[in-house]
């Protein structure tokens, strides 16, 4: 990989430079730096406790199960051996025999193993071991009623292995008290360091996940609080979908991935480090025997990573394929029944279906020869040690309780490789999902507040509007509005109407500062709403939409949208006034009850009902009606047209029709045609004047 990038090709290749994106999801640490400094000390003593457990085997082994003395003779001691015999004096203890001694566990324990092979092959140590034991009146009676076995001097006794199996069981549990006594203790203690280690682990896990989750629900409020304050002109340009996986799947990425790397990832690599350590330590001409094998591994490895992550990639576009095609057909379920495509779709969903089991399965399949080409390597390197190592057991070149030690750190040693290369996968697509974050939250389309408002929240708007040679277009170099100038007076009633396409929608996404003008300026007494604070703005203006947007939860709080400062009776005034109160009434548990996602228990009519209420609640001193009544019928729009009366009244309005019939009491109607104003005036001035307006409500009636 050239350079200091990384390339995904799940979708797209990461342009973005690794350290850029790292020391952008470092940021987010700050907060917490002690606790992951905390959980990677436990980390540490949870691998001292793995690592000491094997040892505490070692010493039960060595200690306790296979001590021995040996005998030496001292005739026609070499030189060299002389030197290792008279290092160990405080050892040796004199024999019945002349010049023959015995020498204790303790004293063999301080020569090396090439010292121990050096005074057998001089002939000074015999090859017969000896059990020895302190001389004590708890064992004195066996000792007298098994005289012929024991050996006696100074305050040991010795007799040689073989001979224990002549005792009784209880003899030789007294007789060999000190060594139960021993594993006991070291029994306990291996419990102590079981009981650590789970602690350990316990209280690491949990502080990375819950490190992990605060710092997963900063990023997640973050984006969201992105992607609210962006104005509308940066969700043309971007699927909703495409934010919402962001918000929920990349982010979920980035928590598997911290805690795949603090729970897992630092504790095996540190883990394989100390055992190698450990095992180099012990005996590192062992340890060489048994990692010939870890060039094999290291190529097995790099070669399922590579592999894996094309996989693993091309499940990714698969599910993501597959997700596409359920949401859409969903979707667009009723036309798919009224078209009759159901066998069409269905046999294009099972080809992608098909494509999906090809990957997982190619997926599957390099796991299947990864795993088993991991535990073949394991169970070569502990053949190599078993064979090595038990030679070398034979010979008393190393103990049995090294060669224990061997096997189960071996055993251990090969776990982490294994789970590194399996979470490889977790890091290349956190990846992808980071650079995706990353791009999101530096790709800003905010409208931002003015740094010294003209008007408070104290204050109170009077309602003239005035657009000032306003252009504007959603694209470069196509323009929607051309050098519009009008203007509105307070308390008045103003409908804008014309073709579709004439930039109707837009006056109102404008005068709402969903957009900013690019040229010349809007005006709200007098002051540029761009020197006024959105939210203040906003709280000013009631919108009332042809599309009504209801959310999941109770009918109350749609109408309120959360805002807890209204009261029962001005939520029915308002509803009264809208007409709404029958809808309400007739619903089981009324303003509490579940509209659900969409309002889909609702007609459309129901909702732009609704949607009047919204407007009504907050008693705006600008209201703007958007195609507010081509959803409801006749009836019904008689009696909005009744409550618009009222609603009207000492109000600046807005009001953009394609059905006439809802502006006939209008003091003036513009007529917007190709992002100009084509027409303004009264509606009987336009009428007499016969042009647009007058072909337009011609042709309406005559339809």
């Amino acid at each position: 990989m050239p350079g200091n990038q990384i390339h995904f090709e799940e979708t797209h290749s990461i342009t973005v430079d690794i350290t850029t994106l790292l020391r952008f999801f470092a940021r987010y640490f700050t907060s917490y730096k002690k606790m992951i400094l905390v959980s990677l000390l436990l980390a540490f003593c949870v691998i001292v406790t793995d690592l000491l457990f094997p040892q505490l085997l070692r010493l039960v082994i060595d200690r306790h199960l296979t001590s021995a003395a040996r005998k030496i003779s001292l005739k026609d001691v070499p030189a060299g051996s002389a030197e290792f015999i008279t290092a160990q004096t405080q050892y040796i203890i004199p024999c019945a025999e002349d010049e023959c001694y015995f020498i204790l566990p303790e004293g063999l324990k301080n020569l090396q193993d090439v010292e121990i092979k050096q005074l057998e092959q001089d002939g000074v140590m015999l090859p017969d071991k000896y059990y020895a034991v302190r001389v004590g009146p708890d064992i004195a009676d066996i000792i007298t009623k098994h005289a012929g076995l024991f050996y006696q001097s100074g305050d040991f006794v010795f007799t040689q292995y073989s001979n224990l199996s002549k005792l009784t069981t209880i003899e030789l549990k007294r007789l060999r008290a000190g060594d139960l006594q021993g594993i006991t203790q070291i029994t306990f203690l291996a419990l102590a360091v079981l009981a650590l280690s789970f602690i350990f682990n316990f209280s690491q896990v949990y502080i990375v996940e819950y490190t992990s989750q605060k710092i997963m629900h900063d990023i997640r409020t973050g984006i969201f609080t992105h992607i609210q304050n962006q104005c509308l002109s940066f969700f043309t340009k971007t699927p909703v979908g495409r934010l919402v996986t962001r918000a929920t799947n990349d982010v979920q990425n980035l928590h598997e991935m911290f805690n795949a790397l603090f729970a897992s990832i630092l504790k095996d690599f540190f883990i394989l480090l100390g055992i190698l350590v450990v095992l180099f330590w012990t005996n590192w001409q062992l340890s060489l025997i048994c990692f010939v094998v870890l060039p094999f591994l290291v190529i097995c490895t790099a070669v399922f990573s590579v592999q894996s992550r094309n996989a693993f990639r091309e499940v990714r576009i698969k599910i993501a394929a597959i997700n596409t095609k359920v949401q859409e057909n969903i979707a667009g379920l009723a036309v798919v029944k009224s078209f009759c495509r159901e066998k069409l779709n269905e046999m294009r969903f099972q080809q992608l279906n098909h494509e999906n089991y090809l990957a997982n399965m190619k997926q599957i399949i390099i796991f299947a020869i990864f795993n088993p080409l991991v535990d073949l390597t394991r169970m070569s390197a502990i053949a190599l040690v078993i064979w090595y190592g038990g030679g070398k057991t034979v010979q008393e070149a190393i103990t049995l309780g090294t060669l224990v030690v061997f096997l189960y750190y071996i055993r251990m040693f090969f776990r982490p490789i294994q789970d590194l290369a399996e979470k490889y996968n977790i890091i290349q697509s956190a990846f992808a999902s980071l650079e995706r974050i990353y791009l999101l939250l530096t790709d800003s389309s905010i409208i931002a507040d003015p740094s010294r408002p003209k008007s408070s929240n104290t204050d109170r708007l009077d309602g003239k509007i005035e657009f000032r040679n306003v252009t504007f277009g959603y694209i470069d170099g196509e323009n929607v509005l051309e050098n519009v100038s009008f203007s509105i007076n307070a308390g008045e009633t103003v409908a804008i109407v014309g073709l579709t396409g004439a930039g109707k929608t837009t006056v109102i996404n404008l005068l709402e500062r969903f957009y900013d003008v690019q040229h010349g300026s809007i005006l709200i007494d007098g002051i540029d709403i761009r020197d006024i604070e959105k939210s203040f703005l906003r709280s000013h203006i009631g919108l009332v939409m042809q599309d009504v947007f209801l959310f999941g939860g109770s009918l109350q709080g749609n109408i309120t949208l959360g805002n807890n400062q209204f009261s029962r009776k001005e939520i029915e005034t308002a509803l009264e006034v809208a007409n709404a109160s029958a809808l309400v009434k007739k619903l089981p548990d009324g303003l509490n009850e579940d509209v659900k996602e969409g309002g889909k228990i609702l007609s459309t009519g129901e909702r732009q009902l609704l949607s009047f209420a919204r407007a009504v609640l907050i008693n705006p001193r600008i209201l703007i009606l958007d195609e507010a009544t081509s959803n409801i019928d006749p009836l019904t729009e008689r009696l909005i047209q009744d409550a618009l009366e009222k609603l009207l009244k000492d109000r600046t309005s807005l009001i953009i029709a394609h059905r006439f019939s809802t502006i006939q009491k209008a003091d003036r109607i513009i007529v917007l045609h190709k992002g100009r104003i084509h027409e303004l005036g009264t509606p009987a001035e336009l009428m007499k004047k016969e042009g647009m307006y007058y072909k337009l409500c011609k042709l309406q009636y005559l339809g």
